[in-house]
């Protein structure tokens, strides 16, 4: 069966459950992924990489940026992605609507793989163990409604498994971030210092900017 054949209503179902799925929310305190910056614009090659998704906004996503996306949806639920890479070689732009719309958090997660490996890794555990915990959980509350107390102690077990690690998970979140916010910290505390120390010729340099423009490429103020 082509593409062409299957609605669009149900590449968007499929893909709004993929956008559920990773839009769990966050516990108090935890931070969602990085927003979308300026650099999210930039080009590879040919094409540009990591657009800023937005729900019905936004430059559509090419056939690499398809890829990219399923690549990325296959970690959290490789199900799911599987079943949309079946149709990604008969109508690439379809399933990349689909995504687009329904799925816009991708292109960040896409952009931290690239500047933040460490943290993408991290946050891509983060949502699938939310999702097998919702998963466990619905398989806990069927057991209980059909009276089967052996597969409901079973399954409350290996719930027990994956909300430990999901919180093991969520505290290196934490300690990754805090490791980024004091490597900052410290980064701007060494340009402090360097302003200081130049204070007379960076404000001779700005003067001279503002004197003679056609001489200046441009201080850093």
């Amino acid at each position: 069966m082509r593409l062409a054949s299957i609605p669009l209503a149900a590449l968007l179902v499929l893909s709004a459950s993929l956008w559920v799925t990773a839009q769990a929310p966050d516990s108090p305190g935890s931070s969602p992924p990085p927003p979308a910056s300026d650099q999210d614009q930039q080009v590879e090659g040919d094409r540009p990489i990591h657009p800023k998704w937005n729900r019905g906004h936004g430059p559509p996503m090419n056939e690499q940026q398809v890829r990219d996306a399923l690549e990325v949806l296959r970690k959290i639920d490789p199900e799911k992605a599987d079943k949309l890479a079946k149709h990604l070689d008969e109508n690439p732009e379809r399933v990349g609507r689909a995504l687009h719309e329904n799925f816009p958090n991708l292109g960040r997660f896409l952009a931290m793989r690239r500047y933040d490996p460490e943290g993408f890794d991290l946050r891509i555990k983060d949502l699938a163990l939310s999702r097998q915990s919702q998963q466990s959980a619905r398989r806990l509350h069927e057991a209980q409604r059909v009276g089967d107390d052996e597969l409901a102690a079973a399954e409350l077990a290996v719930l027990e498994g994956i909300v430990a690690d999901h919180f093991d998970v969520r505290q290196e979140i934490r300690e990754h971030e805090l490791m980024k916010l004091e490597g900052r910290i410290e980064e701007l505390q060494d340009q402090l210092q360097q302003r200081a120390e130049n204070r007379d010729e960076l404000i001779e340099d700005r003067l001279e900017e503002f004197v003679k423009p056609e001489t200046q490429e441009g201080v850093r103020w």
